[in-house]
């Protein structure tokens, strides 16, 4: 269940809200537009030393969960690192190391990342079409598979939770979980990493606090 795309609230009924889960490997797209840029440069220090900072905050962003206490201490962090460099007059030095480092990749290298980038983000777009989720009034619907198949909740007892677990992801593409709590299923079911997660949950919020009403004539 994870996978997204920037239209996981699209849906042609007024009545209905998609959400449509993403994988992790999503926050690649910084290293992805990195690689496009560093390809129609010239290959030199200045662009390998950008493509390893966003190749490494990338692998930051996905290994560890920043929450608000996180994000908090690792700022203090990066403050009190670069005040203790001024006060030591070392902030020369390290900026001095840097550069001396050369790390030079060539166009091919950064058009190989580029385009494997755009084959793997194609690929999560598709399945996006195909694992979903749909919340109605009534019900909540999980659809997946190429030949549809589906799994029906209904709103009845049903809770919903929206949480951000991660500041940096949040920032990145301003993403978010949401957690369902349902006497259906035996643990909370987690949608991870939908995109646009604050406008999302407040159209859940409204689609769920609308009740269907079927009038039937009478003959």
């Amino acid at each position: 269940m994870t996978d997204a795309t920037p239209d996981s609230s699209s849906s042609a009924d007024p009545l209905s809200v998609i959400v449509r889960p993403l994988p992790k490997v999503v926050f690649f797209y910084l290293t992805w537009l990195v690689s496009l840029l560093c390809a129609l440069l010239t290959p030199d220090a200045s662009t390998g030393l950008i493509w390893m900072g966003a190749f490494f905050f990338n692998l930051l962003v996905i290994s560890f969960d920043f929450n608000e206490e996180r994000s908090l201490i690792a700022g203090l962090c990066l403050v009190v690192t670069a005040l203790a460099l001024l006060y030591f007059d070392a902030l020369g030095s390290v900026s001095a190391w840097f550069s001396s480092l050369q790390p030079v990749m060539s166009t091919t290298f950064y058009w190989m990342i580029f385009l494997g980038f755009t084959a793997v983000f194609t690929s999560v777009w598709l399945r996006t079409r195909f694992d979903y989720w749909e919340f109605r009034p009534n019900e909540v619907i999980h659809r997946y598979g190429v030949f549809p198949k589906m799994k029906r909740y209904s709103t009845e007892n049903l809770r919903w939770d929206k949480t951000v677990p991660d500041m940096l992801e949040r920032l990145m593409l301003g993403t978010g979980s949401i957690v369902l709590t349902t006497p259906h299923e035996k643990h909370p079911v987690v949608l991870e990493h939908v995109m646009r997660i604050g406008k999302l949950d407040d159209r859940i919020a409204d689609i769920l606090g609308v009740k269907q009403v079927v009038h039937l004539d009478k003959p």
